[in-house]
């Protein structure tokens, strides 16, 4: 699946020489290991990161959006393949163009998927947020850290909804094909919905219900709102 998130991304990039990927490995991934430099030699900017396994993921992911030279952080799963042609260039535009009053250049680029799942409680949220250099730095993280994959996008969302920093960028669309597959890798009657459901109940919290305070205390304070 790794490759094919690869092959996206070379094919679907406006300018792909300014553009790093940085993947994380877990060092017990033996197989996917061996085959970093065949990957390197085919997609020159692939930044391969090597890290112990963590439970959650998003350990790994926030030290990666630490270690990314570029203004801009687009946490993608290898089973997120893009869709759009030029999603960089968009991106960037609708960046600059919401940043032209905002010098503290904090938001997040809410993309689109084809994730089956995500409109079907309280209101839309972005999958796979953009963020910025400047805002991961606010914030000490890029993914909220409370939550085991599932539910902190929704966490980073609320975060930055609650001082209107999120960037409307819907025509730029990736296939999550984990999620549009879960009816049939887990039960043949069980929806996606009731797939998330079961997965929040294994969160130290329902990130619906989470205490935010002193995270929108701290970006309030960063943005001056």
């Amino acid at each position: 699946m790794l490759q094919q998130m690869l092959r996206c991304i070379a094919d679907t990039a406006h300018n792909i020489d300014s553009i790093e990927v940085l993947v994380n490995f877990d060092t017990d991934d033996h197989e996917s290991l061996s085959a970093i430099p065949i990957l390197e030699m085919e997609y020159p900017f692939l930044k391969p990161r090597v890290n112990e396994r963590e439970v959650n993921i998003h350990v790994n992911v926030n030290k990666m959006a630490f270690d990314a030279t570029g203004k801009y952080i687009w946490g993608l799963g290898d089973d997120c393949h893009i869709i759009t042609k030029h999603w960089d260039k968009i991106a960037q535009a609708k960046f600059e163009t919401f940043f032209v009053d905002k010098p503290d250049r904090i938001a997040i680029g809410a993309v689109d998927s084809t994730s089956v799942d995500k409109c079907q409680r309280h209101e839309w949220y972005t999958d796979a947020p953009i963020a910025t250099k400047e805002g991961v730095a606010a914030l000490g993280y890029m993914i909220h850290p409370h939550f085991i994959s599932l539910g902190a996008d929704v966490a980073t969302n609320i975060v930055y909804r609650s001082v209107d920093r999120i960037i409307d960028m819907r025509e730029i669309v990736f296939d999550h094909v984990t999620h549009n597959t879960i009816e049939k890798v887990v039960t043949p009657d069980q929806t996606a919905f009731e797939y998330r459901q079961r997965q929040y109940s294994l969160q130290p919290s329902d990130p619906w219900e989470y205490n935010y305070s002193e995270d929108i205390a701290l970006i309030k304070s960063k943005t001056g709102t």
